[in-house]
């Protein structure tokens, strides 16, 4: 099964407001929900009780915006790089350092 960062974005959302079931993302099968969930548990951005750790809040206020993270989609898509989690946080440090810069 392939990530899906968008629903990677929606359940961090959602987590930064409740805890929630694992099917509890509208529009998304259970098991893609699921598997979406332990890929979070796997990269610590969430913990057992499926609430945000602190790196899964650091990495939700990169992406929380939908220009930057429309921005740092593009970016990534523009230079020919893969959408990994390394990327996303690269670019969006990078977004950040150059928005601190002007």
């Amino acid at each position: 099964m392939k990530r899906d960062w968008e629903l990677i974005r929606k359940i961090l959302f959602k987590l930064a407001l409740t805890s929630l079931d694992n099917g509890g993302i509208k529009g998304f099968p259970p098991a893609v929900v699921e598997y979406h969930y332990l890929l979070l548990k796997q990269s610590q951005l969430i913990d057992s009780q499926h609430k945000l750790t602190w790196q899964g809040h650091e990495f939700l206020d990169k992406i929380r915006n939908d220009t930057a993270w429309n921005k740092i989609k593009q970016t990534i898509k523009t230079k020919g790089i893969d959408l990994s989690f390394e990327a996303i946080t690269l670019a969006g440090k990078s977004l950040l350092i150059a928005l601190l810069a002007k």
